[in-house]
């Protein structure tokens, strides 16, 4: 089993945030997301559950009040905080809760008087979205979770992470590319980026969207799921980009 850690405070680790929100119902919630690269250096990615809840109820369906913390740490901000002018994520999820190629999102956030997010931040992380891939050794998945697999002492405060390889959710089924980290993290990390690749150039390959769990919600193992990031995640942030 893979154990998450807390990032270590420095450089970098405002790359990740924490993502506030009021469900259609008028609950606050949060997830993670993560500043990724674009042309208006205003974008972070998340997943789609982090967005609309996938049930094909359309409008209604969106989530409300988004409000972005980068680096948030145990109620500090900072780099302060962003607030949201408009979300993307594939019909696929939205009408039909695909969460095997499709829970996938992006968020425009509205720049501020001291900058873009990218700029404030001073990085983004690039990304690798492509078909039918999801091996990936060296990787990195980071989150803010409040629950997890066997574990008592998370508490929706720290970044966290887990470090090790992905492969692929079910090799033997050529229809069902998710991507699988072996990872403690539960609830409240959704959203937080499979990064991959070298230090100079890390990039977002996928984000954390769900576990397994029996009838009674239990969770089964320390299996943590992202959505294939192929042909629905280059169809966001393209969509994104031309925002």
């Amino acid at each position: 089993m893979s154990v998450s850690q807390e990032v270590p405070a420095g450089a970098g680790n405002t790359i990740v945030g924490k993502l506030y929100f009021f469900t259609p119902e008028g609950k606050l919630n949060h997830c993670s997301a993560a500043s990724i690269v674009s042309a208006n250096k205003n974008t972070i990615w998340t997943a789609g559950h982090c967005v609309h809840r996938g049930d094909g109820s359309g409008d209604a369906g969106w989530n409300k009040h988004f409000l972005y913390v980068p680096g948030y740490s145990r109620g500090a901000e900072p780099l302060g905080e962003w607030t949201a002018a408009r979300q993307y994520a594939p019909t696929a999820w939205t009408q039909d809760g695909d969460a095997r190629e499709a829970d996938v999102a992006a968020i425009v956030l509205n720049p501020r008087l001291d900058g873009n997010l990218e700029d404030v931040v001073g990085f983004a992380l690039g990304y690798l979205f492509t078909e039918n891939r999801t091996d990936y050794t060296g990787a990195a998945v980071m989150g803010y979770p409040g629950e997890g697999y066997q574990r008592t002492d998370l508490d929706e405060e720290r970044l966290m992470y887990c470090a090790g390889d992905t492969a692929d959710a079910f090799p033997v089924n050529p229809f069902d590319d998710r991507i699988k980290f072996d990872c403690d993290m539960g609830g409240g990390a959704s959203g937080g980026p499979f990064v991959w690749g070298p230090q100079n150039d890390p990039r977002i390959v996928g984000a954390a969207s769900h576990v397994t769990v029996d009838d009674a919600q239990q969770r089964l193992t320390d299996d943590l799921f992202s959505s294939e990031h192929g042909s629905y995640a280059a169809a966001v942030i393209n969509t994104a980009n031309g925002a």
